[in-house]
């Protein structure tokens, strides 16, 4: 599954600084808080959590998701792509 990515024009942190979803140093937990914040009112919040996974991004906010939840839904994103590839053969 392939997204393109025009739904960026219509993400609520077009504008935004993008280093404010890529959280580091002592603040890094109220930045997280922060991006999730703006990611929770977006209307591409799937699209760019979608994006992130299938694309092995692996810092930073996405969709509203922390770098520990996308590695999770990326290991059943990958686990389910490669049991369908096992029952197509």
């Amino acid at each position: 599954m392939s997204h393109g990515t025009g739904w960026r024009q219509r993400a609520a942190c077009i504008g935004i600084d993008p280093r404010a979803f890529f959280p580091i140093g002592h603040h890094a937990r109220a930045q997280v808080n922060a991006a999730r914040r703006i990611c929770a009112a977006c209307p591409v919040r799937q699209q760019c959590a979608a994006f992130a996974i299938e694309t092995g991004e692996r810092n930073g906010i996405w969709g509203g998701m922390t770098q520990q939840q996308l590695r999770q839904r990326r290991r059943r994103f990958t686990s389910r792509a490669k049991t369908s590839t096992r029952a197509a053969s």
